[in-house]
């Protein structure tokens, strides 16, 4: 696909419905011409399922950890209405760390104290950035995450001395019809954006007609997966902040 044939066709952003989309906005602002198709809801853990006994078990022992750990922005939303339900005030002496700065900045909000990767903002860049996270030998963390997430973080922080408890407050929901509506607009879009791995996988192998539409994502490991999908023009942002996406579907688009 030529940069001036992209630049004529609008992007496809699959990722979930966000209340305020600073990304979208972006877009919006630039004029830049867009399709949004929510193929992945958030679903969170009602407290009427059997997995809630498991997420309040954790919640009632988390003085007993030294540090807590939360993965994303949703992950820091439901961990906090969990949290407040049954800690009015959280321990004093436990670090809390955030991937990305939109997680660490909900989680401030709060009124926690939070230290978040700045070179990386992802997983890879809290296990390399962060000197708390180097040797863990009888420190016990908790990982506030989505369920069927990936175990890069919590093997590397066992690899290290710790002891590692998940906290999964919720699941991703791939919305069949939805992505049976992105997947029909690929072919006449001129950039696909897609904030995370599974995202790209959710998307399905490229077609023939797709496999050269620029794909923006925002780490090499997104893009690796975006690779052996089939996808051959890819272009990778500093992370996933919107200013960094959004930089990233320009030079796409040109």
């Amino acid at each position: 696909m030529s940069a001036s044939s992209a630049a004529s066709k609008p992007v496809l952003v699959v990722r979930p419905l966000r209340q305020q989309d600073a990304f979208l906005q972006l877009l919006k602002q630039a004029a830049i011409d867009y399709q949004y198709k929510s193929i992945m809801r958030i679903e969170p853990i009602a407290e009427t399922e059997p997995e809630a006994e498991l997420i309040k078990g954790s919640i009632l022992r988390f003085a007993e950890f030294d540090y807590a750990i939360f993965i994303s922005a949703n992950a820091a939303e439901l961990g906090i209405k969990w949290l407040d339900k049954y800690w009015p005030m959280l321990p004093a002496d436990q670090q809390i760390f955030a991937v990305g700065q939109q997680t660490e900045s909900i989680l401030s909000a709060y009124g926690c104290t939070v230290l978040s990767p700045r070179k990386q903002q992802n997983t890879e860049g809290l296990l390399q950035e962060i000197p708390a996270l180097q040797e863990l030998k009888n420190k016990a963390l908790i990982i506030f995450r989505g369920g069927g997430g990936r175990t890069t973080l919590g093997d590397t922080l066992q690899s290290r001395g710790a002891t590692v408890t998940y906290c999964e407050l919720y699941r991703r929901i791939v919305v069949q019809e939805r992505l049976a509506d992105a997947q029909s607009l690929l072919p006449d879009c001129g950039c696909l954006v897609a904030h995370s791995g599974e995202l790209i996988q959710a998307m399905g192998p490229a077609a023939t007609e797709t496999a050269n539409i620029p794909v923006v994502v925002p780490s090499e490991r997104v893009a690796e997966i975006s690779r052996k999908l089939g996808y051959s023009n890819i272009l990778v942002a500093d992370n996933a902040l919107p200013g960094s996406m959004f930089e990233m579907v320009k030079v796409a688009l040109r």
